[in-house]
């Protein structure tokens, strides 16, 4: 019987480099096999008890130190030496495919459950490992000239052009049955032609697997009764009950701290002056001196004035971001407002037992600053790139775009399909969200993920120090200018 083998490779945290789309490029380490602990081989898998998924939804914490080479040990080979043609839709194919993955806890429970039914049609055996810093492994295995997986997540996205020209990354043009109808399913805006996406000289080399959206303004509809506002300012000019604040806010994240306020910054930045100063701000040629990005923390501190916040600026700093929205169920209510990403629901559900999707929070869009750019969201997506052409590699890739498999993905909660096609979601906030991500003209990718290390670490600490003391933003811009320069070598 096919089965899918569960390996959990544990390994040493030694620094923050996010798995699935990160800025940070780490130097080489030693190529060694994996040490994970072996799950017994089951169909349909249950869970390894690995949590470690990032709790903002995103994959991928920072350890090194592991790589899971595949069982044949040799470079590009799959386990049946084959490769080419795509196999018949509910063909038994048999064989194995070698799949890392990032994913832990639930994500990885979802995973599991997604790939049942493709290994009963299949017949074809997953060997599944969690690595969470692939991004390295990956461009360790390339250096060293050892195996790679079948299918895994993509390298840096600074190696996106490089490893397509050496044909490392496959295209999905070459395996895919019918690519026409994956850009016609694919919800649009993750298909921008920009080579952070995968968009290499007309060609798709991450495939689209879900997504998550930020930006969101949550509120307690027992509370806030109103309309959703249109626009910034009419949402700033909300009087909110005495007693009560217009937001809340909380940036602590351990050696991330200010990361909530980074992605709120961003999506000003995408809302008020478009995408394409978005994506230079990030890509480092629009300086942070700029006009816009200033506007942009200037609007930014209208939320986190003592005056607007909960708690003012210290609580800001010094309460978990996981925490931020507590205060909205609180009697009287602490605050009216939060902004944050879909996966805050599961902290509201945590912290608050007993609240219900649409009854105790729901979600409106954030407002527009003005139409021209009201179409552009801040979300992040999980993909898959492969690597080894098989035909057992070719049938997952298949696969996972298949409304069959992105229904299941959807049905197990926390996440929004990458088909736009998916209607059915678990509860009223993800059908809404759904709708969000449809329609959105550009899914900007978040900002700091997509820069290097030293400027996304400066880049929060000013969130951090601005919120502290906004009478600093002259020298703050300045010294962010500075980092800039010597950060992407200009």
């Amino acid at each position: 019987m096919a089965h899918l083998q569960v390996r959990t490779a544990r390994v040493t945290a030694l620094a923050a480099i996010a798995v699935l789309v990160l800025s940070a490029c780490a130097g080489p380490a030693a190529t060694q096999a994996p040490t994970g602990t072996e799950q017994p081989a089951v169909t349909g898998a249950s869970p390894t008890g690995e949590t470690g998924a990032s709790p903002t939804g995103e994959t991928g914490a920072s350890p090194t130190g592991e790589t899971g080479a595949s069982p044949t040990g040799e470079t590009g080979a799959s386990p049946t030496g084959e490769t080419g043609a795509s196999p018949t839709a509910g063909e038994q194919i048999g064989g194995q495919v070698n799949v890392w993955t990032a994913w832990g806890g639930q994500e990885l429970t979802a995973f599991q459950a997604v790939l049942e039914p493709f290994i009963q049609q299949s017949g074809i055996q997953v060997n599944l490992l969690t690595i969470r810093d692939q991004d390295v492994q990956l461009a360790n295995n390339v250096e060293a000239g050892t195996s790679l997986p079948d299918i895994a997540n993509p390298p840096n996205p600074t190696l996106y052009a490089d490893w397509a020209q050496r044909g490392i990354m496959k295209p999905l043009e070459s395996y895919l049955e019918d690519m026409d109808a994956y850009v016609e399913n694919t919800v649009p805006g993750l298909l921008l032609e920009d080579p952070n996406y995968g968009n290499i000289d007309g060609q798709h080399y991450l495939m689209m697997v879900k997504s998550q959206l930020k930006g969101l303004i949550w509120y307690n509809p027992k509370v806030y009764t109103d309309e959703p506002p249109a626009t910034w300012e009419e949402l700033n000019a909300i009087q909110p009950p005495e007693g009560t604040s217009l937001w809340c806010a909380a940036y602590e994240s351990g050696p991330d701290s200010g990361w909530p306020g980074g992605d709120e910054l961003g999506n000003i930045v995408m809302r008020q002056s478009g995408a394409q100063v978005y994506i230079d701000w990030y890509e480092g040629r629009h300086k942070w001196t700029s006009p816009e990005i200033r506007q942009a923390y200037e609007t930014f501190g209208q939320k986190v004035a003592t005056d607007k916040v909960f708690g003012g600026t210290n609580t800001v700093l010094s309460t978990n971001f996981g925490n931020a929205g507590d205060p909205l169920f609180t009697d009287p209510p602490g605050c009216l407002f939060m902004e944050q990403a879909t996966f805050i629901t599961n902290f509201f559900v945590q912290n608050t037992p007993g609240v219900v999707a649409g009854e105790d929070y729901d979600f409106f869009p954030h407002p527009q600053f003005n139409d021209e750019n009201a179409g552009n969201v801040m979300g992040f997506f999980d993909t898959f790139v492969m690597y080894n052409d098989t035909p057992q590699a070719r049938a997952l890739m298949n696969y996972m775009v298949t409304q069959e498999a992105q229904q299941i993905w959807v049905d197990q909660g926390g996440t929004l399909a990458a088909n736009k096609n998916i209607t059915g979601y678990p509860d009223v906030i993800f059908e809404n969200a759904a709708e969000v991500v449809t329609g959105a003209e550009n899914i900007l990718l978040t900002a700091a993920d997509y820069m290097p290390l030293d400027m996304k670490s400066a880049f929060r600490k000013s969130i951090l120090d601005f919120t502290n003391d906004p009478s600093q933003l002259d020298s703050i811009l300045q010294n962010l200018d500075e980092v800039q320069a010597s950060s992407y070598g200009q």
